[in-house]
């Protein structure tokens, strides 16, 4: 019976053993905690970008502006459009706490001919529709920008560029990074 208990515990250990481990779960990003560290808030949306993308989640600012944003507040996920494979970001601004939501797309999403139907918030406004390479880029508003607004001057022109390749991105990043260990 011995013999029995031993080799059935030696079976168990051996496939315990074989088994693939799993891997670690990802832990939550690091966040910038002092309040008094100016852009805080931006900070920590920057190094849970850099978190996600590290972890896979790379549709979410693929492309962003090439130069920072004037008024630039927030950055943030918006989500994913399955029926087009979109994936939105939100970009929050100025005084009035615009958002300019960026939709990237494999394919057109007509969001653009939804606004101008009316058939988004009355306050929404399409600011560009348009293919970059192979990918679909929509920006909308959320509220009413005067079309003298800097805003919209840089939202419906700026260049857009892979994230790895925007100083303004990098530069933030490695900011967040220092206050983190601050």
């Amino acid at each position: 019976m011995r013999k029995i208990v031993i080799t059935l515990i030696a079976a168990l250990t051996a496939a315990a053993c074989s088994t693939p481990a799993e891997p670690p779960a990802p832990t939550y990003p690091d966040t910038v905690t002092d309040v008094s560290v100016p852009e805080f808030k931006l900070l920590n949306d920057i190094l849970q970008i850099d978190f996600d993308r590290r972890h896979g989640e790379t549709r979410a600012y693929a492309l962003v502006p090439a130069e920072r944003p004037p008024g630039l507040l927030r950055m943030t996920p918006g989500g994913t459009d399955s029926a087009h494979g979109a994936s939105v970001t939100s970009y929050e601004f100025g005084e009035r706490r615009v958002q300019a939501l960026v939709e990237l797309a494999p394919e057109p999403t007509g969001t653009c001919e939804l606004i101008n139907d009316g058939q988004l918030t009355a306050t929404s406004r399409c600011v560009r529709d348009e293919k970059i390479g192979s990918t679909y880029l929509t920006v909308y508003f959320t509220e009413a920008v005067t079309s003298t607004d800097e805003a919209l001057a840089f939202w419906s022109k700026t260049p857009m560029t892979p994230i790895d390749e925007a100083a303004w991105c990098a530069d933030l990043l490695a900011r967040a990074q220092a206050a983190v260990t601050a």
